[in-house]
């Protein structure tokens, strides 16, 4: 065969294998900024504002509702960038934590979280465990044993969506996520909680929901950042369909989807950094 025509075959041989990979290789993300520096050297505002001090969203993972929200500085995260080690970071929850479905190893949740936390000058070490099917009273002796273990600085925490399913009563979910919270707390285990997924098929499900909601109620009142998953999925599934579709067991995202959770989550993080530098900054005499 000429080498000319043979060099060309390769080639498109080569696109060919490439196409299923575009969206996760070569959607346009944003252009991140070194916040590390901004972090450890932060001086206090007069005013705090959240949102300002996170990272731009890429234009596919943009949506109407609030990615995160509240207020709440990681300290020890902060503490471990000062000491300057890596930032220990376990991301722990349901299946998709490990994304079963993903196209690549590289497309996980936790991958994809890990990445954009480097890209916004972040040193951490990502840790993923999964509880498939665990409830949060099962969840959390594991969850605990499991921290004990690794000694985190931080806990990224999909919770909810297997209690929702297993019609879990709202209100025991809430108390055991409560006591889980306090724990961390006293062990000094940064947290953010990610609520439960989207599932269109649920969205009028007061069981699922119910537990969607606790989770907000008890961050709110615990003082913990949480990544608003199930209201920016939802956006998400209404204006990119095929970007939010589930696969297998229907309750999984695609690689779109965990691509936009760990940017939403990446951004409640490095807000909570400049949360706990303007604390510090406020402390000190």
């Amino acid at each position: 065969m000429d080498r000319g025509v043979a060099a060309l075959v390769l080639l498109a041989s080569a696109c060919a294998l490439a196409l299923p990979l575009f969206f996760v290789a070569d959607a346009p993300k944003p252009e991140h900024r070194d916040v590390r520096a901004t972090i450890l050297n932060q001086a206090a505002p007069s005013r705090f504002e959240i949102a300002g001090n996170a990272p731009a969203l890429s234009p596919q993972c943009r949506v109407e509702s609030a990615p995160f929200d509240g207020r709440a500085p990681l300290r020890t995260v902060r503490r471990a960038l000062l000491e300057k080690r890596p930032a220990r970071v376990v991301s722990f929850g349901t299946s998709s934590v490990l994304s079963a479905d993903a196209s690549s190893p590289i497309a996980t949740y936790s991958s994809e979280l890990g990445r954009d936390l480097e890209e916004n000058g972040l040193d951490v070490e990502m840790i993923a465990r999964t509880q498939a099917g665990a409830v949060a009273d099962d969840a959390a002796e594991r969850l605990k044993a499991e921290l004990a273990a690794l000694r985190p600085d931080l806990l990224v925490w999909q919770v909810g969506t297997n209690d929702a399913v297993a019609r879990i009563d709202a209100e025991d979910f809430a108390d055991d996520l409560r006591e889980t919270l306090t724990w961390l707390a006293a062990h000094k285990i940064d947290v953010v909680l990610v609520d439960p997924q989207y599932v269109a098929r649920l969205s009028d499900d007061e069981g699922y929901t119910g537990i969607v909601d606790r989770v907000a109620a008890v961050a709110s009142e615990k003082r913990v950042l949480r990544v608003n998953r199930y209201d920016a999925m939802a956006d998400l599934a209404r204006a990119h369909p095929s970007w939010s579709r589930f696969t297998g067991d229907r309750f999984r995202l695609a690689d779109m989807g965990d691509r936009c959770a760990a940017e939403y989550t990446a951004g409640a993080i490095v807000a909570g950094l400049h949360a706990a530098a303007t604390a510090e900054e406020r402390e000190t005499p």
